[in-house]
């Protein structure tokens, strides 16, 4: 793969992780947010129903289009050219833990709707 088609790949996937982390921020900040100050409204079981499917579905698919970003980390780092692999960023990459990184935003997500689903019922 040439370095620039590498490069930009990288940017695109790293602008891709970068516009994810907002929506987790703001699903999850009203779903507190609610269950702090509007926890009468959730004695509907329509309510609760709504809140909590939508937190599930929502956090499922930024978790997964987030570890498609690990993913696609993981197999750039394997395609680095020579010339980046050798220099210092291109070491941090390599050493990078992305299994872990994986494994830990799958069960930090779930954690947290499990923690949410708990509060809304």
């Amino acid at each position: 793969m040439q370095e620039s088609t590498w490069a930009s790949i990288m940017a695109t996937r790293s602008r891709a992780g970068n516009s994810l982390v907002l929506p987790f921020v703001i699903l999850h900040s009203v779903v507190l947010v609610i269950l702090a100050f509007e926890s009468a409204a959730l004695d509907a079981s329509s309510v609760q129903l709504v809140l909590a499917a939508s937190t599930v579905i929502g956090t499922l698919w930024l978790t997964i289009n987030f570890d498609s970003v690990f993913a696609d980390f993981d197999a750039l780092t394997k395609d680095m050219s020579e010339s980046v692999a050798s220099s210092n960023l291109g070491r941090n990459w390599a050493r990078m833990p992305i299994g872990a990184m994986r494994v830990m935003g799958i069960a930090f997500s779930a954690i947290l709707v499990i923690v949410e689903l708990l509060a809304i019922y």
